[in-house]
């Protein structure tokens, strides 16, 4: 039996698929370059906090999940949001006000003593 949508509406299949983006190996280097996190880490255009939290190394996105500001590094203990000064945890990435909003977060594994993230494309 053909499953059918209303006119208008989107089935999960359709959501998922199209937001799905392809993802990429990058090496980012040794772990032992990376002396002091946070540490700022560009990959082709995007900029990313490199940092470690409860589940070990991720990639925070400096954009900001409230409105697309940058987020930045301004040396005290939380991320900032230029925009509208939303704060970020600087090991997980959550939201300061709201636990339940965070910076968009990348794997990052170690491999033979090398940072590989899996960031997209």
């Amino acid at each position: 039996m053909a499953s059918r949508n209303r006119k208008g509406t989107v089935s999960l299949r359709q959501v998922s698929g199209s937001a799905r983006s392809k993802k990429v190996r990058v090496d980012l280097g040794e772990e032992a370059s990376f002396t002091g996190l946070p540490a700022p880490v560009k990959v082709g255009d995007a900029s990313y906090f490199l940092v470690r939290g409860r589940d070990g190394y991720k990639l925070l996105s400096t954009v900001c999940p409230h409105q697309g500001g940058e987020v930045m590094d301004e040396g005290d203990d939380l991320f900032v949001c230029d925009g509208h000064g939303w704060q970020y945890d600087k090991s997980e990435g959550a939201c300061a006000g709201r636990p339940d909003f965070g910076m968009k977060a990348f794997l990052v594994t170690v491999r033979e003593n090398r940072l590989v993230a899996l960031v997209p494309d």
